[in-house]
């Protein structure tokens, strides 16, 4: 009868790093920007993860060099040698993938139980294992927060940004010190314009990383946003998920704004009679509001000061694109490679930085509502 190991509580370390795609880069003479922390967590934007990722990257090493049979005998080298071989190989590709790209560094650490087997590997410094903790279950809280900064990052750039993971790991470490790594075994160049962070961005970074990772409200468009700012997805893909967040950002805050919008406006009436009008004219015409409807008036409110030009064509970009979508959810055909997804990419950041904004004076400066 096989002996279930007892698990005991370990701290573990996660990392994540992407490759930031066009419109963000590190500031010159700055090999590091602090971008928003917690208890346990923090992002950062760097040129450089090969420290940082040392221990995680020996963890992917090992799990590539046991697929090869780690521990048997006629291997070529020793251990430690074909270790620091396979460690080489994997940074030196990271690299090649990364090439001059900015990353966005994420570390995570917290308790998690672990179940170390009979089967474990002892080393100097740290045991290798096999499905000792669950590596999902670990991963699976930050994915939200890891979209919010995402596009709280996206929204400090004037161009499109995409994201593409280069590395992630988890590891435990235990109460001597030794990490404890787990394996699990289961079955287009484009050209990028990026510009330095400037030096009030990490503070506007995390203040709209602080909302839009606690905005239910936004949680769609947050999710979708990240959909469509992975780098390498097909274009339909990326318009559809683009187009989707542009809609419920209309749609979600249409009532909030259109309350905005009435509430100050200057009326030269008997001002009990006006409201009288204004609220039944309302509740008359509040199914009638088509989308683009809803968009002139989200416009106006979010946007006050935009040049009339701007702001018509901000208009005419969203009628272009729900024209497009509207053609192509009735069966017409399309060439994915002309679909307007960087005019798409624009309004979507323009609008959402925008209402970031706006969330963020609110609650600075409260105001009365009627």
């Amino acid at each position: 009868m096989t002996q279930i190991p007892t698990p005991k509580e370990m701290i573990y370390t996660h990392l994540c790093a992407w490759r930031v795609i066009g419109g963000i880069g590190v500031p010159p003479n700055s090999d590091k920007v602090a971008l928003a922390s917690g208890e346990g967590w923090s992002y950062s934007l760097t040129n450089n993860i090969d420290a940082t990722c040392a221990i995680s990257d020996r963890g992917l090493a090992l799990g590539h060099l046991a697929l090869q049979g780690i521990f048997g005998s006629a291997k070529v080298g020793t251990l430690e040698e074909r270790l620091a071989a396979a460690i080489e190989e994997i940074q030196q590709a990271r690299r090649e993938k990364t090439g001059s790209y900015p990353l966005l560094l994420f570390i995570g650490k917290g308790c998690a139980d672990v179940a170390i087997g009979a089967s474990a590997q002892q080393r100097d410094d740290y045991v290798l294992t096999f499905d000792a903790y669950d590596k999902a279950a670990i991963r699976q809280p930050y994915i939200h927060q890891h979209r919010a900064m995402q596009l709280a990052l996206a929204l400090e750039s004037k161009t499109r940004v995409r994201f593409d993971e280069v590395s992630a790991g988890t590891y435990c470490t235990n109460a001597e010190g030794h990490t404890v790594y787990s394996l699990s075994f289961l079955g287009n160049a484009e050209l990028t314009a990026s510009s330095p962070l400037a030096a009030e961005a990490p503070e506007a970074i995390a203040r709209r990383f602080a909302l839009l990772s606690k905005s239910a409200e936004l949680a769609s468009s947050v999710r979708l946003y990240a959909d469509m700012a992975t780098y390498g997805r097909e274009p339909f893909r990326v318009f559809i998920s683009g187009w989707t967040a542009l809609e419920i950002l209309i749609q979600k805050t249409f009532k909030d704004y259109e309350e905005r919008f009435f509430s100050t406006l200057a009326i030269p009436h008997q001002p009990e009679m006006a409201a009288k009008f204004l609220a039944r004219m309302r509740e008359t015409m509040s199914n009638k509001h088509n989308l683009v409807d809803r968009f002139t008036l989200v416009s106006a409110v979010l946007l006050p000061s935009q040049e009339t030009g701007e702001a018509e064509a901000d208009l005419a970009i969203f009628k272009r694109i729900k024209q497009q979508r509207d053609e192509i959810a009735h069966g017409a055909a399309f060439d994915e490679s002309r679909l307007p997804v960087d005019e798409l990419s624009g309004l979507l950041m323009k609008y959402l930085a925008a209402h970031a904004a706006k969330v963020a004076d609110d609650a600075t400066l409260p105001r009365s509502r009627a």
